[in-house]
């Protein structure tokens, strides 16, 4: 892939931003460069990097990527950390993590799977990877985040590798994982015990917690009705929906159903699970395209569809007009 379409989400700016703050610095120009950037969408990958090189030229403190790691919240990754920490436990989490990874970064793809009584967590680094200041930022924040919205604050992975050389001293990578780190390897890899990727994920933030009352709210709007089958019906839609499409038959599993009893149900109501879905995507689509920090992939996201192009084909579908189009008039009538 040519470099100028290697990108990183432009909210990974905020973390630098915040981790600044963090240690007192205060640098006018390098700040008012992040906040142009974390408005974007995305920065190229060297844009990225050059920041860190910057940040690293001010503040010379060994293994700096850790630091900043230790400052990464949720939203520093957009809509992709706020379907992470609402997971329901840590394993889901990482799925999510792997399955829309390209909203954060197209660097390397990420490799997760079961291995033994561990679960791996990779980027395969066979078309290039980033620099170890990158890395270690990746790999930090990531267990920052597992440690914080799991409650195990000392949560440890069984290892931790990285694919460059060892630097003169590991100290602070053996001191923040708390356990064996090791360079020089194949790939950039965490190992997670299984006994940790069971946990359930708990969450106080509170940027996601206003995203999920809004879609609450909608699916409430959606099918006005008192009837309790049909409320739950709607809050499995609701959490199927951050994992795909939701499928009938995943659905009625979710609820403790058989799948002709719940068919039967709607039917008898003169409902089509088809229509439910659809009437509640369309509601929710409205409700954050009036919201001009959500992009249109990361919609797309939140409404179970695999692809931007496949959200726009749908609203169009639904409204006779294109997303971009009706949140621009929706813009206009503020």
């Amino acid at each position: 892939m040519p470099e100028h379409e290697i990108y990183v989400a432009g909210t990974t700016a905020n973390l630098l931003l915040d981790y600044l703050a963090t240690q007192g610095l205060a640098l006018p120009e390098l700040q008012g460069r992040l906040h142009a950037l974390a408005a974007l969408q995305r920065m190229p990958v060297t844009t990225w990097q050059a920041l860190l090189v910057e940040i690293q030229q001010i503040r010379k403190v060994p293994a700096l990527g850790l630091e900043i790691g230790q400052c990464v919240q949720p939203h520093h990754i957009g809509v992709l950390g706020y379907l992470a920490i609402h997971s329901d436990t840590l394993a889901q989490a990482m799925m999510r993590f792997g399955r829309f990874q390209p909203l954060i970064h197209n660097v390397a793809p990420s490799v997760i799977h079961p291995e033994g009584d561990a679960l791996i967590v990779g980027w395969d680094g066979s078309r290039g990877g980033l620099p170890l200041l990158s890395d270690e930022v990746l790999v930090s924040g990531l267990m920052t985040l597992i440690r914080r919205h799991t409650g195990q604050l000392t949560a440890a992975p069984r290892c931790v590798n990285f694919p460059h050389p060892q630097p003169h001293d590991v100290t602070p990578y053996q001191s923040f994982f708390a356990c064996p780190v090791s360079f020089n390897q194949p790939m950039l890899s965490v190992n997670l015990p299984l006994s940790l990727v069971d946990l359930p994920v708990t969450s106080q933030e509170p940027h996601l917690t206003k995203l999920l009352e809004q879609q609450a709210e909608s699916m409430m709007q959606a099918l006005p009705s008192g009837d309790a089958l049909i409320l739950q019906l709607q809050h499995h839609i609701g959490r199927v929906l951050q994992d795909g499409s939701p499928e009938f038959k995943v659905v009625a599993a979710r609820m403790g159903i058989a799948e002709r009893s719940l068919y039967r149900s709607l039917n008898e109501r003169g409902l089509r699970y088809k229509t439910i879905v659809n009437t509640m995507r369309f509601k929710l689509a409205k409700d954050y395209l009036a919201d001009p920090s959500l992009s249109l992939p990361e919609i797309a996201l939140l409404l179970g569809f695999a692809e931007q192009s496949a959200f726009s084909r749908a609203f169009k579908e639904w409204s006779d007009e294109s997303p971009m189009t009706y949140r621009r008039a929706r813009i206009a009538r503020r």
